[in-house]
């Protein structure tokens, strides 16, 4: 075998083990809420694979902040035997953190797998991240009448979308005109409170209608089937 068949056969496996790949540890939920005035938010973890590891795990906030969050994470480090769960707790310091609205976090777990007994073993040790959402008990707004206060609009030739409610909300699959077929182009999106994002950079002029689904407090999929879009 030549050096350049011997890099691409390389190249493949090495591809072909990062696709795949899959977690050993993993989390129950694609989500958490806290919802203000609980004392605590929690997260199960489980190990899925034969052998015990050790898991780290903490915050970030929007920005990748990570020291002095209003949020602890307990335990910060524990280890997971077989086939075993572990539950995760999220801790408000009761300061920090506006009233009006909903803050977000990123909850990272990272997987430390056990020492290789044999020589020249590739270990992955996989990070896995989620969103946590931390809701102060002020807001009584529900993330589906929050959808239904979305402004969709044309600006130019770009599609924006406006969010005027005080919670996030992730946009999911895209259709124009209701009818069509999901946008291969669209990257699922979320909108941040009291704030406007582009949705689209260039949108037909025939478009008056879209549907789409949001992501809602149990990770799954809710379609909104048609919502008139305006334009400026």
């Amino acid at each position: 075998m030549n050096v350049k068949s011997s890099l691409a056969v390389m190249c493949f496996a090495a591809s072909f083990a990062c696709q795949s790949a899959q977690a050993a540890i993993q989390a129950m939920a694609t989500r958490v809420i806290y919802e203000a005035p609980a004392s605590a938010a929690t997260l199960t973890i489980k190990n899925n694979v034969s052998k015990p590891y050790m898991v780290q795990t903490w915050l970030e906030g929007k920005t990748g902040e990570t020291k002095n969050l209003p949020i602890i994470v307990v335990p910060p480090l524990l280890k997971l035997d077989p086939d075993k769960e572990s539950i995760l707790k999220f801790i408000y310091s009761g300061q920090g953190l506006p009233t009006n609205q909903e803050s977000l976090f990123w909850i990272n777990i990272q997987e430390i797998p056990p020492t290789a007994q044999e020589k020249n073993v590739l270990q992955l040790a996989i990070r896995s991240r989620i969103k946590l959402f931390y809701r102060p008990k002020e807001v009584k707004t529900s993330l589906d009448d929050a959808v239904k206060q979305l402004n969709w609009f044309v600006d130019g030739q770009q599609l924006k979308v406006t969010n005027p409610s005080p919670l996030h909300i992730t946009i999911g699959v895209l259709k124009l005109n209701a009818q069509g077929k999901p946008l291969d182009n669209f990257v699922q999106d979320m909108v941040a409170p009291n704030s406007t994002i582009t949705v689209l950079e260039h949108i037909p002029v025939t478009t008056q209608t879209i549907s789409f689904t949001y992501i809602n407090d149990y990770g799954g999929a809710t379609a909104v089937p048609s919502v008139n879009i305006h334009r400026k």
